[in-house]
């Protein structure tokens, strides 16, 4: 039997405890990057790792910052010869599984930069995904992804 103090510090942290199982039961950003743009460009891609920890099958459904203009999600792919971009309507991430935003394939570009983007500045953006639920994002510009 638990006496009435154990009982008032379990009711007292059930909402502490309830958040951090929430915190792992949703969508996460992992490594977020943006590539230092070209000096006579004013569009830039996004990078990171996508990580869902539900039971339910998601997907980026758009993209926005205060740092650009528009978002929008693409990816690179072969056409023939050529490496080509073309913008695609989402990005899934399977149930309990990940989805890589990355150089030569899935990404986010960002077009209209807003500043001149130097390396180490950090970036906010905000991902919507198909549930309805948002997912802030903070970006390190970079050069070259971290291995």
């Amino acid at each position: 039997m638990l006496n009435r103090r154990t009982m008032l510090t379990l009711f007292a942290t059930m909402p502490i405890l309830t958040e951090c199982l929430s915190a792992e039961d949703a969508v996460v950003a992992r490594g977020a990057w943006v590539r230092v743009p070209a000096p006579s460009k004013n569009e830039t891609a996004l990078y990171m790792e996508l990580e869902n920890h539900t039971s339910q099958k998601r997907a980026v459904v758009s993209a926005s910052s205060d740092a650009a203009e528009k978002v929008e999600l693409h990816e690179m792919k072969m056409e023939g010869k050529m490496m080509r971009m073309s913008p695609v309507s989402r990005i899934d991430i399977p149930t309990n599984g990940r989805a890589s935003l990355k150089p030569g394939g899935l990404h986010a570009m960002m077009f209209g930069l807003k500043g001149h983007l130097v390396e180490g500045d950090t970036i906010r953006v905000t991902l919507k995904l198909d549930d309805g639920t948002t997912l802030p994002v903070t970006a390190t510009v970079r050069q070259q992804p971290v291995e």
